[in-house]
C-alpha cells in the first residue's frame, strides 16, 4: 500500500538486525520542493513501524525531543554509514549490551566506564567501546540530542606492548627458502615481502593484482593503508604467479584460494593451516610476523621511512608524509628488492 505523499515511510535495513524496520517522516521541505526527513524510530516488524508513524501523523512529536534510546541511535546511524560503505564497530555494541534500551540522553561516562572497567578483554576492545560512543555522541549532538561528548572523559588502561608478534630471524628465512614447495610456506613469504597482513593478503582480488607491472592494490585499516599500491618483489613474483594461475584455474575471483567451492579463503582456515604445520620456522610464529618482519627487514635496509610508510600502509608523522609524497611503483619496487 502506497503512503500519501508527506506522510512518510517505513522501509527494511540491509543485514541481520534485531528491529530491521526503519520508519522515516517528513519535517518540512526545502526552497525547492523537497522533503527533509527525520529518523522516527526503528521497529521489530513493518507493522510495529506503520503503526508508529500512524501514530506520529495523528498527533506529531518533536523528534529532537524524542529520548532514543542507544539502541535507536546505533542503528540510525549505522544506516547512514552504510550509505557511505562504512561500518559501525559492531562487537564494542555488543559489549554494551546492559545499556542498550537506556535512553542515550541519560547515558553519562560513568556508565561506559563500568562497562570498559568491568570488561575481561584487551585494549583494543576497550579503546573500540571509546571510539564507538564518540561516533554516537557526535551524531547525537548533530541534531541537538546532547550537548556535549561524554567519551571525552572515557579513562582507557595502559596499554600494554604486546610481545606476540616477533620477526622471523635470518635463520627462520632461511628455511622457509628452502621449503617453498609448502602452500603455507609461500603464504608466510607473501606476507613477509609485501607487509600485508593477513586479512588484507586474503581480501585481494584478481582484478587488483598487475603480474605486467608487478605490484597489487589492496589493504585496510588507515587512510594510508586502504588500497594502497604494494609493489611485488622479484623474490615472491613467482608465489604470486602461483596464487593467480590457481585463482584462475578455479575460476575464483580472490588471489588466495581455498578449495573449489569457497570464494575466499576465511582466515579461520589460513590459521588452522599455520598451525598444523611442520615446517619448524612457521611453527615459532603467526601469520601476522610476516608484516612485523617486513618491517624489520626494510628498517635494516635503511629504505627511507616515508617510502616504508607507504609500503606497510602506516601514517606518516608529517604533513609532507600524509599528504605530499607521491612516489611511482618503481620507486617501491626498488625499495622492497632490497629486502
Amino acid at each position: 500500500m502506497k503512503l500519501p505523499n508527506g506522510y512518510g515511510s517505513v522501509s527494511k535495513l540491509s543485514g541481520k538486525r534485531r528491529k530491521p524496520w526503519i520508519v522515516k517522516v517528513t519535517k518540512g521541505w526545502t526552497d525547492d520542493g523537497k522533503q527533509i526527513r527525520m529518523v522516527l524510530g526503528t521497529f521489530k516488524t513493518k507493522s510495529e513501524g506503520l503503526i508508529a508513524l500512524a501514530e506520529y501523523n495523528k498527533d506529531p512529536y518533536d523528534i529532537i525531543e524524542r529520548r532514543y534510546t542507544l539502541e535507536d541511535l546505533y542503528n540510525m546511524l549505522a544506516e547512514q554509514r552504510l550509505k557511505n560503505n562504512q561500518k559501525m564497530p559492531l562487537a564494542a555494541y555488543k559489549h554494551c549490551s546492559k545499556l542498550h534500551k537506556m535512553q542515550f540522553r541519560d547515558i553519562k561516562t560513568a556508565h561506559i566506564q563500568e562497562i570498559i572497567d568491568n570488561l575481561s578483554l584487551g585494549y583494543a576492545s576497550k579503546k573500540s567501546i571509546k571510539n564507538l560512543f564518540s561516533l554516537l555522541y557526535k551524531y547525537a549532538m548533530s541534531f541537538n540530542l546532547v550537548d556535549r561528548n561524554y567519551a571525552k572523559f572515557i579513562k582507557l588502561p595502559s596499554e600494554i606492548k604486546s610481545d606476540i608478534h616477533k620477526p622471523f630471524s635470518e635463520e627462520e628465512l632461511e628455511i622457509l627458502w628452502k621449503n617453498t614447495e609448502d602452500y603455507i610456506v609461500k603464504i608466510a613469504l607473501i606476507l613477509t615481502y609485501t607487509g600485508l597482513r593477513p586479512s588484507e593478503l586474503l581480501d585481494i582480488k584478481l582484478s587488483n593484482v598487475f603480474l605486467d607491472k608487478k605490484y597489487i592494490i589492496g589493504g585496510a585499516k588507515t587512510s594510508m593503508g586502504i588500497n594502497r599500491r604494494i609493489p611485488i618483489a622479484e623474490k615472491i613474483y613467482p608465489f604470486i604467479k602461483y596464487f593467480f594461475d590457481m585463482a584462475n584455474e578455479f575460476n575464483n575471483p580472490y588471489l588466495i584460494t581455498g578449495d573449489i567451492k569457497r570464494k575466499k579463503l576465511p582466515y579461520a582456515t589460513l590459521a588452522y593451516k599455520w598451525r598444523k604445520s611442520e615446517n619448524s620456522a612457521i611453527k615459532n610464529h603467526l601469520p601476522h610476523d610476516g608484516r612485523h618482519t617486513c618491517n624489520t627487514l626494510l628498517d635494516n635496509a635503511d629504505v627511507k621511512e616515508n617510502i616504508k610508510n607507504l609500503i606497510l600502509g602506516h601514517v606518516g608523522k608529517t604533513i609532507n608524509e600524509k599528504v605530499y609524497t607521491h612516489k611511482t611503483i618503481e620507486q617501491l619496487k626498488e625499495a622492497i628488492d632490497l629486502i
